[in-house]
């Protein structure tokens, strides 16, 4: 099933339509290793499915933001809350 917001992705949404927004869980897991600066491949590589894939779940999360590029929807996704900050998330330190 498909939740599209507008026929045309390239109308920019309204902060109403934002509140409605969803994406699946794979494009947000998707996003989250975007904002982390790794390519398709390596989130193939991570998830376990082909690279084609992973653009795929990232092309769609882009036209449900309603942007172009994965920058773009790394941080409408951010201003919307759908991905966290990853400074927040928790991590081993670093070892100098």
């Amino acid at each position: 099933m498909r939740e599209y917001l507008s026929d045309n992705v390239n109308t920019p949404r309204t902060a109403c339509e934002a509140t409605d927004l969803r994406l699946s869980p794979r494009q947000i897991e998707c996003l989250s290793w975007v904002q982390e600066g790794k390519s398709s491949r390596d989130i193939g590589v991570i998830l376990g499915v082909s690279h084609r894939i992973v653009e795929r779940h990232v092309f769609r999360a882009c036209q449900r933001l309603g942007v172009k590029t994965r920058l773009q929807a790394v941080i409408r996704a951010r201003a919307l809350g759908l991905i966290g900050d990853p400074e927040s998330w928790s991590r081993p330190p670093r070892q100098g």
